[in-house]
């Protein structure tokens, strides 16, 4: 199977500055890691004003590059991605404490992040926050993660209607993110790719805006991982592009090579913390 990949961030319309940070790393190249049919993928949404949401949701993107690529050069193509995407996201705290430790001005920063690590027919997910990944399978739109916000939580919990949760102070919080601690929790997922198959990370600046409908359809209809980015911003600065908005969508291929059988139900996911 053969996959490619495309990312992009946008201000929106209502920001002064852009807090997001993304990554999209072919792993391919030699100077890279030499695994072919392979990306590393990451969307971090900053918290803490401009300098410091910026900084921090960038520390938190370096560090991910840095230690996956440092533990993959002479890994070998046997490597287990999950604990390689906990050590880096750890990394990634550690450098935001320290930096806000260090920068008064910068005290009190944070960040979300969701990454992958994606090695020709499957996908390894982390995420912090409320950065999400998706995947789309024939006509389904489908969330892997679930959001570490407290909105979401009570919406599992099924105690407060919509309409409260709505008008809840604390509707924006977010429960979990880098630099809030010494330690971080991180959920890790696992999922079986298909040909034509597509992952799509982001953060709430598109979801937020774009109804789950509207994102399947452009995905449906645009194919190329670049025309899907640049349409979903488009699409989200229309609704009102109230926060920035950064996504990055992988795509998987036929290449006529044998890959596994087709499932009979849509979605496997493999999930632990």
């Amino acid at each position: 199977m053969r996959i490619d990949a495309f990312g992009h961030t946008d201000i929106g319309r209502r920001r002064e500055g852009n807090e997001d940070s993304y990554l999209c790393l072919d792993l391919a190249a030699p100077e890279v890691a030499e695994l072919p049919d392979s990306f590393l993928l990451a969307v971090a949404d900053g918290i803490g004003g401009h300098a410091g949401g910026a900084s921090a949701s960038a520390l938190a993107i370096e560090a991910v590059r840095d230690v996956i690529l440092a533990r993959l050069r002479g890994a070998g193509p046997a490597f287990d991605a999950a604990p390689l995407l906990a050590e880096a996201v750890a990394a990634g705290n550690a450098r935001i404490l320290a930096a806000a430790n260090s920068e008064p001005a910068l005290a009190g920063m944070g960040t979300t992040i969701v990454a992958a690590l994606v090695t020709d027919d499957r996908a390894t997910i982390v995420n912090v926050g409320d950065s999400r990944a998706y995947l789309v399978r024939d006509k389904e739109l489908r969330q892997l993660t679930l959001d570490h916000s407290w909105a979401a939580e009570q919406t599992r919990l099924n105690v407060l209607t919509e309409d409260e949760i709505r008008s809840s102070p604390f509707k924006s919080m977010i429960t979990r993110s880098l630099g809030s601690g010494e330690t971080v929790a991180t959920d890790i997922y696992e999922v079986d790719l298909l040909p034509e198959d597509y992952l799509i990370l982001c953060t709430d600046g598109l979801y937020g805006a774009v109804p789950d409908d509207e994102i399947l359809a452009i995905v449906r209809k645009r194919k190329s991982p670049e025309k899907i980015c640049r349409r979903m911003i488009q699409r989200a600065n229309h609704h009102g592009g109230r926060d920035n908005i950064t996504q990055v969508v992988l795509r998987c291929r036929d290449d006529g090579r044998p890959t596994r059988p087709r499932p009979a139900d849509t979605v496997k996911i493999r999930a632990r913390s």
